[in-house]
């Protein structure tokens, strides 16, 4: 598992698939953030840890849904991953 961000939730051990959906979104997200209309930072790391810890509570629940929120969840953790990488 890489290193999360300090501000991330805690994270069950995910597979590796995962990881490198993370890994892939990191370059569109630092090119996202390097932009001049770029997000407000702070506000974009708010929503990212709320979207975790919904997704997370998804992903225990099982279901249906489990998988999806998997795969939405790289993309905020990729997303915070950037954000706390700048500061």
């Amino acid at each position: 598992m890489p290193q999360l961000p300090p501000s991330c939730p805690e994270l069950p051990d995910f597979p590796p698939l995962f990881w490198n959906r993370v890994t892939e979104r990191i370059p569109y997200w630092q090119n996202c953030f390097a932009q001049p209309d770029a997000p407000p930072v702070e506000a974009m790391r708010k929503t990212c840890i709320a979207r975790i810890k919904t997704r997370l509570k998804r992903i225990s629940k099982g279901g249906k849904n489990a998988g999806r929120s998997l795969f939405e969840l790289s993309e905020f953790v990729a997303c915070l991953t950037v954000i706390d990488s700048r500061n």
